[in-house]
């Protein structure tokens, strides 16, 4: 039962989504976009809480036996927990934004105009009516918006993100002057100040370093690969090398055609064998459909084949 149970569900939901493909009624689609995608969804959601706990048992033991590299794997669970707790929804501050008339003017009345004042960080963007404004000008001051008489439109939000965003309305007469006062509060959980800093500022840049590093195994594997043992290699080499001086502004100052060569091995022959690939790999993943939709493949429930 502990197999024959998954091979079940693997079967109906795969002979499903083959079926959902060549039925066009809606009631097979919105059962599939709505329904399944959901329960996938859920299934995901299942899955990271999984590994959250898999990873710390795995860790953990390792640290208190003070086995090899065992600070790194310090570092790895220390930021997991972190970037986790930085992720909650704590909760956000009070709005403390305010849109109100302060006074009102004659001579803006006799041009039927109104004015907003914007006070606000100087790294607040405002939207006034549909006009993009900073909340200081270019001497540093407190902008002023002209607008014309009516229900207008504003709306606030941070430089930086991670912060609320602000909307109001306000209906203004003519010679109204009115302040929008504005500070968004900081935010939160996933889309919080302290996560995005956190990403922008510490994981970006370690994601970058790794992929850098790369480079350096990229070239060093290119050095074995590409030498002319026999005539494949040799054309694999030639067309690198066409392919690289193409791309530099150095193939340019060779000769003006080494660029349009470089492009056309990319289109041509390249694009061709890719697609050659993408159609291989294709046909594998629908014959491994097929074995698992049959029963056939069981290496995903544990089993040997």
């Amino acid at each position: 039962m502990k197999k024959t149970l998954p091979l079940f569900f693997g079967c109906a939901v795969g002979l499903w989504f083959v079926i959902a493909a060549f039925v066009p009624h809606h009631a097979v689609y919105d059962f599939t976009q709505t329904d399944l995608t959901g329960w996938a969804s859920v299934i995901a959601a299942c899955a990271y809480i999984a590994g959250g706990l898999n990873l710390i048992q795995v860790t953990w033991p390792k640290i208190r036996r003070r086995e090899a590299d065992w600070p790194y794997k310090v570092v790895l669970l220390a930021s997991a927990l972190i970037m986790f707790a930085a992720g909650l929804p704590w909760g956000t501050a009070k709005d403390p934004s305010t849109f109100t008339t302060v006074s009102s003017d004659a001579t803006l009345a006799g041009r039927n105009k109104a004015v907003i004042e914007i006070v606000a960080p100087g790294d607040i963007k405002v939207v006034v009516a549909g006009v993009v404004t900073h909340a200081l000008d270019e001497h540093g001051k407190p902008s002023r918006i002209e607008v014309d008489p009516g229900v207008i439109e504003a709306s606030a939000q941070h430089g930086a993100g991670g912060f609320a965003t602000w909307n109001g309305t306000l209906n203004l007469k003519a010679g109204d002057v009115a302040r929008l006062a504005t500070d968004p509060p900081m935010m939160w959980g996933k889309d919080g100040r302290v996560r995005t800093w956190m990403y922008d500022h510490l994981f970006a840049p370690c994601n970058a370093t790794m992929f850098s590093l790369l480079a350096f195994f990229v070239a060093s594997a290119a050095f074995r690969a590409f030498r002319a043992r026999n005539v494949e290699s040799g054309l694999l080499l030639g067309s690198a090398i066409i392919v690289l001086l193409g791309r530099a502004p150095m193939g340019a100052a060779i000769s003006t055609k080494l660029p349009a060569l470089s492009q056309w091995i990319l289109d041509i022959p390249n694009n061709g064998s890719r697609r050659a690939i993408i159609m291989g790999a294709a046909v594998g993943a629908i014959a491994t459909g097929l074995r698992v939709i049959l029963g056939l493949e069981r290496s995903h429930l544990g089993g040997d084949s």
